[in-house]
């Protein structure tokens, strides 16, 4: 009899190199702890922050400190460079196999990739532009990997360097990303990471349209919620949320709580940052539910590609390690998401390559049909693309005609767009299962 497994998923927020200024850095501090720092921003008083023997307000907020400001989380890559250096190493085969699951595979990466637009101030030097982050990893990526969502709402001041969680104060830059990631690069995603860990109503029921998993779910027992700027909810708030690292369907009020909606969310840690960590006691945990219901299990852990990720997967895997030698009745698996989603809700492959999303374009006239002809949409309809002969790119609704004919219907005219001033049309839409249809024309 086969072994459960305990699939190990590595999701990085992957949003290109970062140089945070030390003004910027004691200013960011400041903010988190609640407290002004007084001190000049330099690498002394840097360290002096560092320092043991430094107590800042009290025990418990220096202990909050301290994990701000450790050497590993400031060890920023700081221009695409040094990025692309860490790639070079952490990429290769034998870099991989120096980590070997129970079935002999190397590690697996899984890319949400961000585009940084709609900002006008960029303080901490990020690639902007869209498309620019998405090509480094398109170009770089392998059989073994794969290439997610990201976003990161806009801030109301359109600074790069604040965090932000409304979807639909940003609409816009949305749907461009969607847009041109579709046109530009034949991409349409299949499995959302939170922009700053954070879900709320308005991504709640956007994701629900396109996206059939979730890997943003980061409840813990005792939230950690010291942090000002983290108080209320404010930034990843999952309390309420299974913890036990069981998939579930969101509410479509509150997307902690099990719902009725489609999409599976599933639980997914920080590697090293300052609060909802991976660790011995939350892998153990992981292993042991593989091991009492005899059922795959998902452990999604996380971090960032603009600091070095070596680090932060050596000291993972040989916690794993010690986890894993424990419990001699469980595999563990490097796993892209996709396969990984499929294996714990249960899906047969069979079952996944019987109902493979199909559709087809049919344009008549002015008018496009789009038809399913195999599997079923995950969500209502399909998404659309268009290009057009002065360079907009622009998304819209379908129309949907008689119910339960798997059919939809775009008119081009001038309430819509002339279909002589389209380029392209690009039509894509995934299924439950994870498989993606994408269909274009080309004028």
């Amino acid at each position: 009899m086969a072994k459960p497994t305990v699939h190990i998923v590595h999701h990085i927020d992957t949003e290109g190199p970062m140089c945070e200024p030390l003004d910027e850095l004691f200013e960011r501090i400041g903010s988190i702890l609640g407290h002004p720092l007084n001190l000049e921003p330099n690498k002394e008083n840097l360290k002096k922050l560092q320092s043991p023997g430094f107590v800042f307000v009290d025990a418990k907020t220096d202990a909050l400190l301290k994990r701000i400001v450790d050497p590993q989380l400031l060890n920023f890559k700081k221009d695409r460079e040094e990025v692309e250096e860490m790639l070079d190493r952490i990429m290769t085969p034998e870099y991989r196999s120096r980590f070997q699951d129970s079935f002999g595979q190397g590690w697996v990466y899984n890319w949400h990739v961000l585009d940084h637009v709609g900002f006008e101030a960029n303080p901490r030097s990020r690639i902007l532009g869209y498309g620019a982050i998405f090509d480094i990893y398109q170009k770089r990526l392998t059989d073994r990997d794969s290439l997610q969502w990201h976003f990161h709402p806009v801030h109301f001041d359109r600074a790069a360097h604040i965090s932000a969680i409304s979807y639909l104060n940003c609409a816009y830059e949305l749907q461009q990303v969607m847009c041109r990631r579709l046109i530009d690069h034949h991409w349409f995603p299949v499995v959302s990471r939170a922009g700053f860990h954070t879900v709320r109503p308005d991504s709640n029921w956007w994701l629900e349209q396109w996206l059939p998993f979730d890997a943003s779910n980061q409840a813990m027992a005792g939230d950690n919620t010291n942090f000002k700027d983290n108080i209320d909810g404010r930034f990843g708030d999952w309390r309420g949320a299974p913890d036990d690292w069981s998939l579930y369907h969101p509410d479509w009020k509150d997307w902690r709580k099990k719902g009725t909606m489609n999409r599976t969310i599933s639980r997914c840690l920080n590697m090293n940052t300052r609060l909802r960590n991976i660790d011995s006691h939350e892998l153990t945990r992981a292993f042991h539910l593989a091991e009492t219901t005899g059922r795959d299990v998902y452990v999604g852990i996380t971090n960032h590609d603009f600091r070095e990720m070596s680090v932060e997967i050596e000291d993972f895997y040989a916690m794993l390690q010690a986890v894993a030698a424990q419990k001699q009745n469980v595999d563990f698996a490097f796993s892209k998401t996709v396969d990984a989603f499929r294996k714990c809700c249960g899906f047969a492959e069979g079952e996944i390559q019987k109902n493979k999303i199909e559709f087809s374009l049919h344009l008549t006239d002015n008018a496009l049909k789009v038809q399913l002809t195999n599997g079923a949409l995950f969500g209502p309809q399909p998404f659309i693309a268009l290009l057009t002969n002065d360079g907009r790119y622009l998304t819209d609704n379908f129309n949907f005609g008689e119910i339960g004919s798997n059919a939809f219907y775009y008119t081009f005219d001038h309430l819509t767009v002339p279909l002589e001033n389209v380029k392209t049309i690009a039509v894509a839409s995934n299924d439950r299962y994870g498989n993606t249809c994408i269909q274009r024309i080309d004028f």
